[in-house]
């Protein structure tokens, strides 16, 4: 009985990420007046816009997509501005498309900031070839990041404290392969991934994995 239970379950999980993926790969294709959808088509089936964490359920976010690790975190913020976290201070106006706290170590210092990690998410149009320096995705994200760590982190009791000098970042962003992609990715010093379908590297002087 419990084995048949367990299969059921599980046969209901690979049908629903399998509907998922069918339906993501619906938003990337080009539509009749030969026009590619929004990136916020991609961006809402991951995670719903301008809501966080405390405003929809975790079956109503499909983080799996980008990372399994994603759907254990502690707080997440889609298309919100940084000053209006509850986790930051100061924060700026800008407004990455998804951000994500990891959960901090249940024993941490009182005085240690809420998270041990900031997970940064860019979308962009699919087949977008015509990401001019001033809209540089990879640039973006790092501005994000200057930013945070321009502002505060806030504690449970509310008490601002410096965002941790060491806390990592890992940054995804989230489009097609194109020529000015491929050429902003190696000017941010960035190695091609074995597949040849993205790039990845380390910015030290931002302790970020993009």
């Amino acid at each position: 009985m419990v084995a048949d239970v367990n299969q059921a379950d599980l046969a209901r999980y690979v049908c629903h990420r399998r509907a998922v993926l069918d339906f993501l790969h619906k938003q990337l294709s080009r539509k009749a007046d030969g026009k590619y959808p929004l990136e916020d088509r991609v961006h809402n089936i991951i995670s719903p816009m301008g809501t966080t964490s405390d405003d929809v359920f975790p079956e109503e976010h499909n983080l799996w997509l980008l990372d399994e690790k994603l759907v254990y975190h502690k707080f997440l913020a889609s298309d919100k501005q940084l000053r209006t976290l509850p986790l930051l201070s100061n924060g700026g106006k800008k407004k990455p498309d998804i951000i994500v706290f990891d959960k901090a170590c249940a024993f941490a210092a009182a005085i240690e900031p809420p998270f041990q990690a900031i997970v940064i998410v860019e979308f962009k149009r699919a087949m977008r070839d015509d990401c001019t320096d001033d809209k540089n995705p990879f640039l973006q994200v790092l501005e994000y990041i200057t930013d945070i760590r321009e502002g505060k982190a806030r504690t449970p009791d509310g008490r601002d404290v410096p965002v941790q000098v060491d806390v990592p970042f890992y940054c995804y962003i989230v489009c097609d392969p194109s020529k000015k992609l491929e050429e902003q990715a190696y000017y941010c010093e960035l190695t091609k991934t074995p597949d040849g379908m993205g790039f990845f590297g380390y910015k030290r002087q931002y302790n970020a994995y993009i």
